[in-house]
């Protein structure tokens, strides 16, 4: 009888074969070929290392990239969600009408309708967040504790816009506003994109009925009125959108100063007791962008790492313009931000940088890579900083938003 070996089959070690005639066939240590494993792989060859960022702050604190220069993880337990200790309500601030600290006034609305909820003070620097690293499961007081980060001398209104769609607006202010809270800050996210992902990523009720922006733009209800304290991230809060929003635009065209809705209602709201508000815009250039920029002082414009990204970039910079020379004349784009890098591909690099060629201290050194986990983390309701904290597009995002706490805002004092 033939011996398998001719099959693909591995041959039996030290075994000859042949065909019955005499003819021998050759043996076959491995048949890779035909999709047989080459031997065992060994744990080591299944470690995917972590990407190296950038190095030391002017706080102390070595990037999260560089404190894990040449270490790696293992591909299967990067996944490994953090999850708080049972029992145990989120540390650092009040939620839900938990006892905190901080300057009073700051109404907040919860799943049992209004109520009353005080802003926790914001944690100053040098100051160990140990309640932030109990809240994301890591152990208190074991490695180098956390440092607050530089928190800006105003509150910074930020606009994360782009009319292509796709390209990592929602992801960006998610992410960069879940590491701003982790590190001290108090942050607020507007969900200006009637689709909701912002809210859907943060876990915020915004079914059909719910207050929403919608009702702050279009019935002039005060915008602490529709506030939610975000679960699991002390000094998050959210300004839900529903899709009421998407009809929004079209009620906004009769009413007078259309285009200043959202700043209106933002001077009608305490900003002193945050220290960044980031709004989420839509994929369009309409009036719902139009608000957002007229409301912020910068411009954030993250930027696909591919060739389309580039053809509307013109348009967006010819929009901001025109808000700043008729609207808005404090605005500016203070950050870009490259998303979705592919290191595999020539095209990503040439992007990256002609991006910085042209506009360059605005483009933050993080770039974010693409990563399945960041594209995983709004299916449970979370960021990926507490989806999987571990993994590139989490560590390239903290980086990011270190460089953003780092840098000063237009005509504010350097950030300390």
């Amino acid at each position: 009888m033939a011996s398998a070996a001719g099959l693909g089959w591995p041959d039996e070690a030290g075994a000859d074969s042949g065909d019955g005639a005499g003819g021998a066939v050759p043996r076959l240590s491995r048949a890779r070929g035909l999709g047989w494993p080459a031997g065992a792989v060994s744990r080591e060859a299944q470690q995917v290392p972590v990407p190296v960022g950038a190095g030391v702050y002017p706080d102390g604190n070595e990037g999260d990239m560089g404190r894990r220069r040449g270490a790696v993880r293992p591909a299967e337990e990067s996944g490994a969600r953090a999850a708080a200790p049972a029992g145990e309500p989120p540390a650092g601030g009040r939620h839900e009408g938990q006892a905190g600290t901080g300057d009073a006034g700051a109404g907040v609305a919860t799943g049992g309708g209004r109520h009353e909820l005080v802003v926790p003070a914001a944690r100053q620097p040098d100051e160990e967040i140990e309640a932030g690293q109990a809240a994301r499961g890591a152990p208190v007081g074991v490695s180098r504790p956390e440092r607050a980060w530089p928190r800006p001398g105003a509150c910074r209104v930020i606009t994360i816009a782009n009319q292509k769609g796709g390209v990592g607006k929602t992801t960006t202010a998610v992410n960069l506003a879940a590491a701003l809270a982790q590190h001290g800050s108090r942050v607020l996210v507007i969900d200006l994109d009637p689709q909701g992902n912002a809210s859907t990523a943060l876990d915020v009720e915004h079914r059909v009925g719910t207050t929403s922006i919608y009702h702050v733009l279009v019935e002039d209800q005060p915008l602490v009125g529709i506030i939610h304290a975000v679960e699991d991230i002390p000094l998050l809060y959210c300004a839900p959108a529903t899709i009421d929003l998407a009809g929004a635009e079209i009620e906004l065209v009769p009413m007078v100063a259309r285009e200043a809705r959202l700043s209106r209602a933002l001077r009608g709201y305490d900003e002193s007791q945050l220290d960044y508000i980031l709004i989420d815009c839509p994929p369009s250039l309409g009036l719902l962008t139009v608000n957002a920029l007229v409301a912020a002082a910068e411009v954030l414009i993250p930027i696909q790492c591919e060739y389309y990204a580039l053809e509307g970039l013109e348009q967006l910079l010819r929009t901001v313009d025109l808000v700043k020379n008729h609207l808005n004349p404090d605005l500016t784009v203070s950050t870009i931000l490259l998303t979705m890098f592919d290191g595999r591909t020539r095209l990503a690099s040439q992007v990256a940088d002609e991006v910085r060629e042209h506009f360059g201290d605005v483009v933050l050194e993080s770039i974010i890579p693409r990563n399945v986990r960041v594209s995983e983390a709004p299916s449970y309701g979370q960021s990926v900083m507490t989806y999987d904290p571990a993994s590139s597009g989490a560590v390239a995002y903290l980086d990011a938003a270190r460089e953003m706490a780092h840098r000063s805002a237009p005509g504010q004092p350097a950030a300390g």
